[in-house]
């Protein structure tokens, strides 16, 4: 599926196909970032709403499919993938970085709705791990291969609270869980000197990429 077309003929295949499926687990993986770090007036108004599309509504419409059968045979597990650019704001990935603070409140209430009914909600917050999406190759103790990665978060299932101590969410990965508490306790995450820093590293890395762009002939949107 093409989440970013938002197309109820797909939803409705999608729901068809799971009629007589019993699923146990579901995990919202579907994401996306902007192509390179952009200031919120030059974004794109097909990256902003794609993004929103995706990380939002998809996961929001997929787990609406899904949870009802998970009430009825009272069990069930919904993992959905965070990142930190959710809880620490993000300039130059505004659009980015609320879509996945929107996850966070959403995953939770989720989490506190269906405990009664025997389904496990979680939220898995991550920093940077090799990926498409970082556009990082090689692993490093901050940043996991998905491997390292994805065995740590199956195996803190059902332990919540963490470094953020909110319920039904963890960050399993330990050096993101000690970078987490870090700037929790240290310097907080709305902490201005931390947005500006982080404001910095963005801008940075648009440079890099828009030289690299200029190199290679491409347009810049």
């Amino acid at each position: 599926m093409d989440f970013a077309r938002n197309d109820d003929i797909d939803y409705g295949r999608l729901k068809a196909l799971l009629t007589d499926v019993d699923v146990s687990i579901l995990v919202n993986n579907v994401g996306l970032s902007h192509s390179i770090p952009v200031p919120f007036v030059q974004t794109p108004h097909k990256e902003m709403t794609d993004i929103i599309m995706i990380n939002c509504l998809g996961t929001l419409r997929i787990t609406q499919l899904i949870a009802p059968g998970m009430i009825s045979r009272k069990r069930g597990l919904i993992i959905t993938m965070a990142s930190f650019g959710g809880i620490l704001p993000t300039p130059l990935l505004a659009t980015y970085s609320g879509s996945k603070a929107f996850l966070q409140q959403w995953s939770t209430a989720l989490g506190s709705e269906l405990a009664p009914h025997g389904v496990r909600v979680q939220l898995v917050q991550s920093y940077l791990v090799t990926s498409a999406m970082s556009k990082i190759r090689r692993a490093s103790a901050m940043v996991p291969t998905p491997k390292q990665f994805v065995r740590v978060a199956l195996g803190k299932i059902g332990r919540s609270g963490g470094a953020q101590g909110i319920a039904y969410t963890s960050t399993p990965y330990w050096a993101h869980g000690l970078m987490h508490w870090g700037l929790l306790t240290f310097l907080g995450t709305m902490n201005k000197f931390v947005v500006d820093w982080n404001r910095g590293m963005h801008e940075s890395i648009r440079k890099r990429a828009l030289k690299k762009m200029e190199r290679e002939g491409k347009k810049v949107a």
